[in-house]
């Protein structure tokens, strides 16, 4: 009983040191241009293999040009991001203070029809590590840890 105790529990062991648990990623990028600075964070967590959530974080600091703008801005961006929580349960949030705007979108691999994971890359028949996710970002621009 003893010995089939200390199997089972260096098996956990191995499973948890070799990445097998639940493991984050977290990725920014950082673009400036005349209308706004922008930082783009997507965080997302995995499984093993299989992408569980991702989280993409949109803040922008508008140039002080637009401070009378701002609900407009925020106005547009919400029905666009009404119909990507009706089409595919997605989770949203979206602020204002002053002339920044933060907004984000969450997605959940469990929750969403199959046709979304599909779309947002919740591909359940690959095998989607976190290191492949990592180097796809740091591909597109992101620094990731």
């Amino acid at each position: 009983m003893k010995k089939g105790l200390l199997i089972a529990s260096l098996v956990i062991l191995a499973s948890l040191i070799s990445g097998c648990g639940k493991e984050t990623l977290t990725c920014t990028m950082n673009q400036d241009n005349s209308m706004a600075k922008m930082k783009q964070e997507i965080i997302a967590t995995f499984n093993g293999n299989k992408a569980k959530t991702v989280e993409a974080i949109i803040t922008m600091e508008m140039d002080k040009s637009y401070k009378n703008h701002m609900n407009d801005l925020k106005s547009s961006i919400e029905e666009e991001m009404k119909d990507y929580e009706k089409q595919y349960d997605v989770k949203t949030k979206i602020s204002v203070d002053g002339t920044t705007l933060k907004y984000s979108m969450e997605a959940d691999s469990d929750k969403m029809s199959k046709e979304a994971r599909t779309l947002f890359g919740f591909d359940t028949n690959a095998k989607q590590t976190k290191d492949d996710a990592k180097k796809q970002l740091e591909e597109a621009g992101f620094t990731c840890k």
